[in-house]
């Protein structure tokens, strides 16, 4: 059915640079969405800074139309999680990790100067208030995780912290890395290589600190259930 037509003559009032630098340069229909969807939700906002939560834009049923519309086949967590490291990425966007509640919570705002001052001062105010609890808040698993896989969202956040209780932190990081050297970039492919060496044992490097693994320690308990003995490794 073709569109019937605008209701209005107002426009959302959007930045220059947006149509002759950004939109021109990017190629991957998740993030042309993900980004338009985010300025137009953005411009409605009141007070400052503007800015919308990663459970605001998967909640939003207009965006999840519309991402559907990009591939009926993949979860709508990815699309989303696509277009936002996307965007995040060329710069467009900003992405801020923020404690709250027990829990990580990301924010998205556009790339500007006072949303960068905003940012940081966020991030100084939560290093005076908590200085011993920012390393426990936001793990080197995280910024690794971001640095060479791709965005971590609040979900992520819970399975990489259950994989640090339950593997060895250097195996979760090696994990990470030979993910990248084989281009295989999903937690996915990471949770399979772990499960691989507590199966099997590491044949490069059973334990950096040379002590055996307590195979049980890292499969059974509470996690066990996530842990399945004898797994097809194919479809690594």
């Amino acid at each position: 059915m073709p569109f019937a037509g605008f209701s209005t003559d107002g426009l959302v009032g959007l930045p220059p640079e947006l149509f002759s630098e950004v939109l021109p340069a990017i190629t991957l229909a998740s993030e042309l969405k993900v980004t338009l969807h985010l300025f137009y939700r953005l411009s409605r906002q009141r007070g400052t800074p503007r800015r919308l939560s990663w459970d605001d834009l998967l909640a939003d049923k207009t965006l999840r139309r519309s991402l559907r519309a990009v591939s009926k086949l993949r979860p709508l967590e990815d699309l989303l999680s696509e277009g936002l490291d996307a965007a995040v990425h060329r710069g467009s966007l900003l992405h801020l990790v923020a404690p709250a509640g027990g829990r990580v919570s990301s924010w998205y705002l556009v790339n500007t100067e006072a949303n960068r001052g905003w940012a940081e001062q966020m991030a100084l105010a939560h290093a005076a208030l908590a200085p011993n609890e920012a390393p426990a808040e936001r793990p080197s698993l995280i910024g690794l995780y971001e640095q060479n896989i791709g965005l971590v969202t609040p979900m992520l956040v819970d399975e990489l912290r259950e994989a640090e209780e339950r593997y060895p932190p250097a195996w979760v990081e090696d994990a990470m890395r030979e993910a990248v050297r084989a281009n295989a970039r999903s937690w996915r492919y990471i949770r399979k290589v772990l499960e691989r060496w507590a199966t099997n044992g590491r044949q490069d490097a059973p334990d950096r600190a040379g002590r055996p693994i307590d195979i049980e320690k890292y499969t059974g308990g509470q996690l066990g259930g996530l842990y399945r003995r004898g797994g097809d490794d194919t479809d690594l």
